[in-house]
């Protein structure tokens, strides 16, 4: 296998409107909520989900399974996502236990997929003042790992999200969201690096106010944020280590640098 095509078998992409603003970390308590919906900002940039009767998505499981589904729609071209092989061989990739028992990794992954696809989203982003609001779900019917094998099933994904991830996606490296795939924190960083570095011309200033708007579920002081930003930073560095990011008072400072993956021409 020569390298250029070890590249590409590694490469696996991001979903830019659940990379911009994150998911929750943690099952949210209804004081986390507005109206019944978990809202992030950033910037200009608003994300809110609603869930479906089993709850909100939460946690490492459906950005793994964002991400998987992501690849697919990008490397099939098709909306409709059949799971088979390409599932088992990603899970496996990942060093994902498939277990269905009470605590295992394969019946929790099934829960928070199906939170998931039941879910509804609204995007709203501004730009010379003008602002573009949208909502969408995630699919339009699926039949999710309900056969008996965790790995044979079928999604359609609705018109409007296959749309979004296959114009709006960030090339990533498979080989580091195995690495960080126990942290749903270090995946949210790793893929907004990967994000912000693939167009970054010049140097940014993101603020810890900022940051912790777009990141901080779970911290109510930014001082708190902070320190659990800076303490899993190094690990997502390990994974990304052509980022340029230096630490500063008020937050970070940004450099155009190599993007995650090498560009296909």
């Amino acid at each position: 296998m020569t390298a250029h095509s070890k590249n590409v078998e590694e490469r696996a992409f991001g979903a830019k409107c659940l990379v911009a603003a994150a998911l929750p970390y943690r099952d949210p308590k209804p004081e986390q909520l507005v109206n019944g919906a978990w809202v992030r900002q950033n910037g200009d940039y608003t994300l809110w989900v609603q869930g479906g009767p089993l709850g909100l998505p939460y946690g490492t499981y459906p950005r793994i399974f964002v991400i998987w589904l992501t690849s697919e729609a990008v490397r099939t071209g098709n909306k409709r996502i059949v799971t088979g092989g390409s599932f088992s061989e990603f899970c496996r990739k990942l060093n994902i236990d498939r277990s269905r028992g009470k605590n295992g990794a394969g019946r929790r992954m099934v829960e928070q997929a199906e939170r998931l696809l039941s879910s509804r989203v609204g995007i709203e982003s501004t730009r010379n003042e003008i602002t573009n609001k949208q909502q969408l779900c995630f699919s339009d019917e699926h039949n999710l790992f309900r056969s008996g094998s965790m790995f044979e099933s079928e999604i359609v994904l609705t018109d409007k999200f296959f749309k979004e991830i296959t114009e709006h996606c960030i090339p990533i490296d498979l080989r580091a969201v195995s690495a960080l795939r126990e942290s749903a924190f270090a995946l949210d960083i790793y893929q907004w690096l990967a994000y912000r570095m693939f167009s970054l011309r010049r140097q940014a200033h993101p603020t810890w106010q900022q940051l912790n708007a777009q990141f901080g579920a779970s911290f109510e002081r930014i001082i708190d944020f902070r320190k659990a930003f800076l303490r899993t930073l190094p690990s997502v560095l390990q994974q990304y280590p052509g980022a340029r990011v230096v630490q500063t008072d008020s937050g970070l400072r940004l450099l155009p640098s190599p993007t995650v993956v090498p560009r296909l021409e």
